[in-house]
């Protein structure tokens, strides 16, 4: 009878812990998704007066999303705007992982982050207003953006200020319209790359775009880098393999501000030869690259420089952004940035304010720096290089008359064997503090990036000079 006491009361004490476990296990669960849960339009406790959710406005006040007297959410009438601002306000159903919908859905729903406030409105039935979110976007400027980006095919389009790191403008190319998933149903007409937002998400070889970097390792390893002499002859044999000029052409002797002009790939090819692995991949890193970029408003995919001192051929192409050097187009708008900012790479921010459902702000987005990631003086040149290929080199196309335009091109080549056309990139900025723009275009497939990305890149500097002054 003793020995069954004891087996009974262990069942007892394992059917105790069991349900410990299971309530403990309940509770994590609320307290880390349950403003997943709340957002979700499949939750009827979300639904008429249970939950108000915020508003999100752009940078002018103008209303991106909101929520009707009906509960019924609402974004912008017009559809080309709703497409443009797509994968940055999000849905209701949480498709775009990076919308603000989706990443600050407990601040919208005002969940408080305790987790007894979340078990409570998990059960409770009373009604929740949730707090604003101003954007630092603006979206008469995302708009035109997106209807400039040639019809059908895939990209995107970056535009920060680069003295505060604010997003002013993220496009992303296909877009889908939010008003189709109000039903909590998936458009099968999407196609499924809609929902990625490429200016975060798209990793992609940088192609030219990527000498910025290459430039300033080499002023920095040796500040009279200028004054070296590089001859191109269209193509450079280096240990186990060639390097070839775009077209087949043949810059002869320069100095690098001119081949960064010319974008000329044996002169850079060259100069990570002689930089080495180290040095190249200390200054990536230093750029951000091989890093976790990760801030308050949003997460960028990591970039990549993974090039080792024993694989020479791996070095040489990535000195002129090829081989397996991948990049973000934020990132790379954030590296052009940094330039035209003495040297200076600003935290990115993309909320200017939230306000609780009083009215009262509960946060302020402020400038901040991330990190120096070359000197003043590295930047100084590399600025006048970037302006040199814009009056006469391969950046002609992104020049704004009136305004001082710096740029990079890059035809970043996707296929070993050159059957698929290049991505077509362009890096620059306006070199003006009173309109310290810049911007990071990239078109896949799109083929030259003088030709195709810098017009684009054009049309978004001007524009953001002309809404946003």
């Amino acid at each position: 009878m003793r020995e069954l006491r004891g087996k009974m009361r262990l069942i007892g004490t394992l059917i105790v812990c069991l349900f410990i476990g299971l309530g403990a296990w309940y509770g994590m669960t609320v307290y880390s998704q349950g403003s997943i849960w709340a957002s979700n339009p499949y939750n009827q406790r979300s639904s008429g007066s249970t939950a108000h959710m915020g508003d999100i406005s752009d940078r002018d006040g103008n209303l991106l999303a909101h929520t009707a007297a009906d509960g019924t959410r609402e974004y912008m009438p017009n559809e080309n705007v709703r497409r443009a601002l797509s994968q940055t306000v999000g849905d209701q159903m949480g498709m775009s992982g990076t919308g603000v919908e989706n990443y600050y859905s407990s601040t919208l729903l005002n969940i408080s982050g305790s987790l007894v406030d979340r078990l409570r409105s998990a059960f409770s039935g009373a009604e929740r207003v949730g707090g604003s979110i101003q954007l630092t976007i603006d979206a008469e400027l995302t708009s035109y953006i997106a209807s400039a980006f040639p019809d059908g095919k895939k990209g995107a389009v970056c535009v920060i200020n680069y003295r505060t790191g604010e997003v002013l403008s993220w496009v992303s190319m296909p877009n889908y319209d939010p008003v189709d998933l109000l039903d909590g149903r998936a458009d099968d007409n999407v196609e499924d790359t809609a929902y990625l937002n490429r200016c975060l998400q798209g990793l992609y070889t940088p192609g030219s775009t990527f000498k910025i970097v290459t430039l300033a390792a080499a002023l920095e390893a040796d500040p009279n880098a200028l004054n070296q002499r590089f001859t191109c002859s269209g193509s450079w044999d280096y240990e186990g393999g060639k390097i070839v000029c775009a077209g087949g052409a043949v810059h002869g002797e320069l100095d690098l501000r001119t081949a960064l002009a010319e974008s000329c790939n044996v002169t850079f090819g060259k100069l990570a030869y002689q930089l080495g692995a180290e040095r190249l991949r200390a200054t990536a890193e230093r750029f951000g690259l091989n890093e976790n970029l990760k801030f308050g408003d949003f997460m960028i995919y990591n970039s990549a420089f993974p090039v080792s001192a024993r694989n020479v051929g791996g070095l040489v192409w990535a000195g002129v952004g090829q081989g397996e050097v991948l990049v973000t187009p934020m990132h790379m708008a954030m590296i052009a940035g940094s330039v035209a900012n003495g040297g200076m790479m600003m935290k990115p921010v993309l909320v200017k304010r939230i306000e609780n459902s009083l009215g009262i702000a509960t946060h302020t987005g402020a400038p901040s720096l991330y990190r120096q990631v070359t000197s003043a003086s590295v930047a100084d040149v590399i600025t006048q290089s970037m302006y040199q290929a814009v009056r006469s080199g391969t950046a002609s196309k992104a020049a704004i008359p009136g305004y001082t335009v710096c740029g990079k091109t890059g035809s970043a080549e996707t296929s070993d064997d050159k059957s698929v056309a290049t991505n077509a990139w362009f890096a620059g900025f306006v070199a003006d503090p009173e309109h310290p723009y810049a911007v990071a275009v990239v078109v896949e497939r799109g083929g030259a990036g003088g030709t195709v990305a810098a017009p684009i890149a054009q049309k978004a500097l001007k524009k953001a000079i002309e809404v946003i002054g």
